[in-house]
């Protein structure tokens, strides 16, 4: 049975001053101002323990808004897309839903376009992420992916973080000539753990941006001199190296990362999120020979730097909304306050608003120190990627995979292209 924990706010009765004779006349005659309940549905993972028991948000807006009772309802993540779901077929979602990055399709026509918000012109993201013109929701942040490096290896064996693609090979060789280390773990047991490679550099390389909507267009994305043939050579030059050992589908995630703290492991490829486990594990020693950087994917210095943002945790109000008014005077609310700020600070991401000061954070340390440097957003793949998609069984990260376990890149470049051209054409192209 799913448990969903709800946070009531009270919301604080009585009119402010300065209101008109009507409120006037509430106020000597007893009479109450309607109050408004709107929900907000987020699964774990999303900062609850702040918005719900450190800073609890139903109480802070209760203050701001004493006409307006706010629901927090947290969902646990492996069950949320699917309740989601469901309401969404029954009408029933809630005021104000958070929608993840590769959802953002699913929604589009059951939600309302947020653009005349004043919250949309504050979020940096928003415009990256809208759909046919239509803001879907607001990003409530967006994060980046990092290599995790020990620095105590770099420095034994006099490493420099690599700035282009041929110098971070360079430093794979240099670690797994030593006989040492592990360059770089990998757990390909688990699937998922390969995203950073296959998934990723396609968007990274030369012309990557929206890269997957990019393939919705193209009969056969899979040829030389496209995004995502360029990303799965570059994929396929690096797991050559045999970075992650000599039987990288033989361990997963957990192994990794044991390997990596254990110090087996000279790297690994990560989002940000791991680094609050890092530091619950690692001991203190550890803790501080702990390294980030940016995996560069740019073939020379002369490039732009092009690194990986995505925006998540979208905030949408549906059509089927109760008090549609009132979720967008909290959306509005919460992207300009302090509150907004605090939260941020508290979960280390990248704000969505412009000049959100984070404190301490070591990865706006490593971008800080990056030159040149370009982002690019993660695009969910929209009508036609997903149509082709699903009829072929396109999985970036299962063809990373297969380049882990030495499938012959040119076969099966080839083997895709056919795929891709055979769906598309029937699909698309007709």
């Amino acid at each position: 049975m799913k448990k969903s924990f709800l946070v009531l706010a009270i919301a604080t009765l009585g009119l402010l001053g300065g209101c008109g004779k009507n409120d006037d006349k509430a106020v000597a005659t007893g009479e109450k101002k309607e109050v408004k309940e709107i929900t907000l549905s987020i699964w774990e993972g999303t900062g609850e323990e702040y918005l719900m028991e450190i800073n609890s948000l139903p109480e802070v807006y209760s203050k701001v808004n004493p006409n307006v009772k706010l629901k927090i309802e947290k969902i646990p993540g492996t069950d949320y897309d699917t309740a989601m779901k469901i309401r969404n077929t029954a009408q029933k979602l809630p005021d104000i839903f958070a929608v993840r990055n590769k959802h953002m399709y699913t929604y589009k026509d059951s939600v309302i376009d947020l653009n005349d918000l004043s919250a949309t012109k504050l979020n940096i993201f928003a415009e990256a992420y809208k759909i046919n013109g239509k803001t879907i929701g607001l990003p409530m942040y967006g994060f980046n992916e990092f290599v995790y490096y020990r620095k105590s290896i770099f420095k034994e064996l006099g490493l420099d973080i690599p700035q282009t693609w041929e110098e971070f090979l360079n430093v794979v060789k240099v670690l797994g000539e030593t006989g040492n280390y592990i360059p770089l773990a990998i757990g390909g047991k688990d699937l998922w753990t390969t995203y950073p490679y296959g998934q990723f550099l396609p968007y990274l390389v030369k012309g990557g941006d929206d890269v997957l909507n990019k393939m919705g267009d193209m009969k056969n994305p899979f040829v030389e001199g496209t995004p995502v043939y360029e990303g799965y050579k570059k994929t396929n030059e690096l797991f050559q190296l045999n970075p992650a050992g000599d039987n990288p589908l033989g361990y997963g995630w957990s192994q990794e990362t044991n390997m990596f703290l254990s110090k087996k492991a000279a790297m690994m490829a990560v989002g940000q999120w791991y680094y609050k486990d890092y530091m619950k594990e690692a001991p203190e020693e550890d803790k501080k020979d702990l390294g980030l950087f940016l995996m560069p994917v740019r073939d020379n210095k002369d490039e732009k730097f092009r690194y990986f943002v995505t925006g998540e945790v979208f905030l949408a109000i549906p059509q089927t909304a109760k008090n549609k008014e009132e979720a967008k005077e909290f959306l509005n609310w919460f992207f300009g306050s302090d509150y907004y700020k605090e939260y941020i600070n508290h979960m280390q991401v990248l704000p969505a608003v412009a000049n959100v000061e984070v404190k301490d954070s070591p990865f706006i340390e490593v971008l800080d120190k990056v030159e040149n440097k370009e982002a690019v957003y993660q695009i969910p793949g929209y009508e036609k990627f997903t149509k082709v998609k699903n009829a072929t069984h396109y999985d970036q990260n299962q063809l990373s995979q297969d380049l882990l376990s030495k499938v012959n890149f040119d076969d099966l470049m080839k083997e895709w292209g056919e795929k891709w051209e055979e769906a598309w054409n029937n699909l698309i192209g007709g």
